[in-house]
C-alpha cells in the first residue's frame, strides 16, 4: 500500500501529467499523423508549465495551507509542562562521506532546528525524531547544534505520515507533546494525529509562502512585483500543494482523517 501511494502520488504532479502530455505530442509530431493533435497537446503542455512557472498563483493557494496555523509562540506556560517536542522527517539521503545536515533534505533542517529552538523552551521535554533514515541524521544535527544525546529519541521504523502517528503514540502514550513539520504539511499531520485521539501543538516550519515584514497578514503581500516572472519555485509548490490536498482526500476517503 505504501509503494502504491507514492506511485500514484507522483503520476499525479503536476509537472509529471505536463511532461506525459508534452512526451506524447512529441511523439505524435515525429512518427504520427495526426500533426494537429499533437500540436493541440504539446500547446497544452507548454500552457501548463508557463502557468506553473508564476509563483504568485500557487503562493496564493499554498498560503491557505501553510498559515492555517500560526508560528508556535515559546513563551506561552505550557510549554514548560511539555514532554515530548516530536519532529517528523522531511527525507534525505545516506551518505557517510557527508555531515549530518548535507545529508538531510532542507525540510527536514528547517523542522529540527525549529524543533530546537522550541526544546529550549521545554527544559522537561524530550526531542523526538522520527522518519526512517532521517532521523538519524535529524539526531545528528541536533547534537552539532548543542542537543545533549540523552534528550533524543529517534524513531525510524515509519515510512509515512500515518505510519509517523502510529509510532508517536506507541512512545508518547498520553503525553501531550509539540509537532514540528513543515507548514504546509501540518493540516494533514494533525489530522492524522488528532483521528487517534492525540492532542498535538502545532508548530509550522519550514514555510514555502514568506510575506513582506510590511504587510504580513495581507494577500497582496504574497503577490509582490517579482510574481509577474516566471519561477522554477512555481512548479515547486504546485506540486507540494497537490500532493498535500491529494494526501488529505485519501485520508478522508479512506476514513485516517
Amino acid at each position: 500500500m505504501f509503494a502504491f501511494k507514492k506511485l500514484v502520488g507522483a503520476l499525479l504532479f503536476p509537472n509529471t501529467i505536463l511532461l506525459a502530455l508534452l512526451g506524447v505530442g512529441v511523439l505524435l509530431l515525429w512518427i504520427g499523423s495526426r500533426r494537429r493533435h499533437a500540436r493541440v497537446i504539446i500547446t497544452i503542455a507548454a500552457a501548463g508549465f508557463f502557468l506553473m512557472s508564476y509563483t504568485s498563483i500557487w503562493s496564493f493557494l499554498v498560503r491557505n495551507l501553510e498559515y492555517r496555523y500560526p508560528v508556535l509562540d515559546t513563551a506561552r506556560n505550557d510549554l514548560a509542562e511539555m514532554k515530548w517536542v516530536v519532529v517528523l522527517g522531511g527525507g534525505g539521503t545516506e551518505n557517510d562521506s557527508l555531515p549530518a545536515a548535507s545529508q538531510l533534505n532542507p525540510q527536514s533542517v528547517a523542522r529540527v532546528v525549529e524543533g530546537i529552538r522550541i526544546l529550549k523552551s521545554s527544559p522537561q521535554a524530550k526531542l523526538l525524531l522520527s522518519g526512517d533514515s532521517s532521523a538519524v541524521n535529524m539526531q545528528g544535527v541536533a547534537q552539532m547544534l548543542g542537543i545533549e544525546p540523552d534528550r533524543t529519541v529517534i524513531e525510524k521504523i515509519a515510512r509515512d505520515t500515518e505510519q509517523e502517528a502510529i509510532e508517536v503514540q506507541r512512545i508518547v502514550g498520553n503525553d501531550r507533546f509539540v509537532l514540528v513539520t513543515s507548514a504546509i504539511h501540518l493540516p494533514r499531520s494533525m489530522a492524522l494525529f488528532m483521528k487517534r485521539g492525540m492532542t498535538p501543538v502545532p508548530a509550522p516550519a519550514d514555510f514555502l509562502v514568506r510575506p513582506s515584514p510590511e504587510e504580513p497578514s495581507s494577500p497582496s503581500s504574497f503577490w509582490g512585483f517579482g510574481g509577474i516572472f516566471p519561477a522554477s519555485a512555481g512548479a515547486t509548490r504546485a506540486d507540494a500543494m497537490i500532493h498535500e490536498y491529494l494526501g488529505l482526500l485519501w485520508g478522508k476517503l479512506s476514513g485516517r482523517i
